[in-house]
């Protein structure tokens, strides 16, 4: 019997990866003012991958502690339907050479994509210094096990899966913003109220 995976991924709450392919677009979106520093190192991982139709993957929850809002998807992969594995410690050490703008070593993206065997044997092991990538549109094989779920924004760091919001809604209000914009209401009601006394 083939060995599944619980994997998690956090993707914009309009993007369907069951139904739709990767939009490079709502790259811009999602990673805004670094993105120019990303987007060589993302541009080149595809050449290597073959394809840009991928999601990354944690095989651990944890929380997306980004501002916009993001909904998480909790997936049951089997391990023929996990793309690629990527060395987290190497990417991480690419982006932080991206960042002081130094191109990263040759050598680092030959290490970058674990062989096969390997990638399965640390996944199995449940080392979390390992990221799976899944091919979008996923695959009706793959399982979709939650995706009622969006994070809370930077100032709620270590959320636990359980107490995450379950609507759009709910997670605007933990980011006050659903306060703000309830007082820019009562604020316009107030000035109209006050143009109607005058007329």
């Amino acid at each position: 019997m083939e060995q599944h995976f619980k994997l998690y991924t956090w993707q914009l709450p309009s993007w369907d990866i069951a139904k739709e392919a990767r939009d490079p677009s709502k790259c811009v979106l999602r990673w805004k003012d670094i993105w120019p520093r990303l987007q060589p190192l993302y541009e080149k991982l595809a050449n290597k991958a073959g394809t840009a139709d991928f999601v990354w993957c944690f095989s651990a929850y944890e929380h997306w502690k980004q501002p916009e809002i993001s909904k998480l998807w909790v997936l049951d992969v089997p391990t023929s339907k996990i793309f690629k594995f990527i060395d987290s410690n190497v990417w991480g050490m690419m982006v932080q050479d991206s960042e002081d703008n130094k191109q990263p070593e040759d050598s680092s993206w030959d290490n970058l994509i674990m062989a096969r065997s390997d990638g399965i044997n640390r996944l199995s092991a449940g080392n979390n210094d390992i990221t799976p990538l899944v091919l979008v549109p996923i695959c009706k094989s793959i399982r979709v096990i939650d995706k009622s779920r969006f994070n809370m924004g930077p100032s709620h760091s270590s959320a636990k899966y359980e107490d995450l919001p379950t609507s759009e809604c709910e997670a605007k209000r933990y980011r006050g913003e659903v306060y703000n914009d309830n007082k820019r209401q009562r604020r316009k009601g107030l000035n109209l109220l006050k143009h109607k006394r005058l007329d």
